[in-house]
């Protein structure tokens, strides 16, 4: 009995011959285009250079923020800078790129959404990918529209993803808050006025004041709506 893993992977291998770099090019001129709201960064890893350019610009085209790699060394010395986005990569670079991909913390590229091209595929490659985490695997050359197709597929992943690292930075600021910084703020995520804050934790409304100026510079924001953002982004990720 085959398991969902292996029925993927042979309708993958079963399916219609790739379109040349040819087909591609006619293929975008009557692109599918993404909804500029909803586009997100697109890291393109791919190692023939003509077929680089050509899906990067039109991924840009499509109101992507598309940044090419020449190869998964050149993504994985990226990876600190990156922001939440969505990882296109030849299936080959799991066994020519896996100790670099896998860096960032133990999880590496692998934390983010990831479409996964391939020229031949087996079995085993598909369940290894899947495992790792691919939304999707495509023959190579895509054509766009079905690139496209994907990163829509990939949005909430990305989006949940980058709710994820706001979170964990939340968090971050939060625990670098003083105990008395925290009784503040947790009195401002109460609605409570300065005056009511100074009355429940017995200090004047002045120095209230000075803790809120101190909250904004630690929290690095510039607003009470901001502040109360941070704070409760920083709350779902304990909850």
């Amino acid at each position: 009995m085959l398991n969902c893993f292996d029925q993927q992977a042979l309708r993958l291998i079963a399916s219609p011959a790739p379109m040349r770099l040819a087909s591609l090019r006619a293929a975008a001129a009557s692109r599918v285009a993404a909804p500029k709201s909803s586009a997100y960064p697109v890291y393109l890893v791919e190692r023939a250079r003509e077929l680089r350019i050509v899906l990067s610009r039109e991924l840009s085209a499509a109101g992507f923020q598309t940044r090419p790699f020449a190869d998964s060394d050149d993504l994985a010395a990226a990876l600190p800078e990156l922001a939440p986005g969505c990882v296109i990569i030849d299936i080959a670079e799991l066994s020519s790129g896996l100790p670099s991909l896998r860096t960032n913390g133990g999880s590496g590229v692998f934390r983010y959404p990831t479409i996964m091209t391939f020229d031949d595929l087996t079995p085993d490659d598909a369940v290894a990918a899947l495992r790792l985490g691919a939304v999707d695997l495509l023959r190579r050359p895509a054509a766009l529209p079905e690139l496209l197709d994907a990163l829509s597929r990939a949005a909430p992943k990305v989006r949940l993803l980058d709710q994820r690292i706001a979170a964990q930075r939340a968090a971050a600021l939060v625990a670098s808050l003083s105990p008395r910084e925290r009784d503040v703020m947790e009195c401002i995520m109460q609605g409570l006025s300065n005056k009511e804050i100074a009355r429940v934790l017995g200090l004047s409304p002045r120095t209230i004041e000075m803790h809120r100026a101190r909250l904004h510079r630690r929290l690095k924001v510039g607003s009470l709506a901001e502040l109360v953002a941070v704070a409760w982004s920083a709350r779902s990720l304990l909850s």
